[in-house]
């Protein structure tokens, strides 16, 4: 897949992402790379190791992730300086 072929994100259904936190309640803290169009997911302790797991099965998927038991993958620090 070329960089200009990348197809655009897909959100996995609300339901799909519930499911997951509920199944892996052991793993809070843990990336889930979901392939929305199988439901399909992979656990890694960052994206990368994630999707990497995910490529080895389906190379040509695009993943959402998420970080299990948390609102975000990431978490934004620091804020706006003023300038003058």
């Amino acid at each position: 897949m070329q960089l200009n072929e990348i197809p655009p994100l897909k959100k996995p259904p609300k339901a799909l992402i519930k499911k997951i936190e509920v199944l892996e309640t052991t793993n809070k803290g843990m990336i889930a790379a979901i392939d929305p169009d199988s439901g399909n997911y992979f656990l890694g302790t960052d994206t990368i190791a994630a999707v990497k797991k995910g490529r080895k099965r389906r190379p040509d998927a695009v993943f959402y992730c998420i970080r299990i038991g948390y609102p975000g993958v990431y978490k934004r620090r620091g804020g706006f300086k003023p300038l003058g």
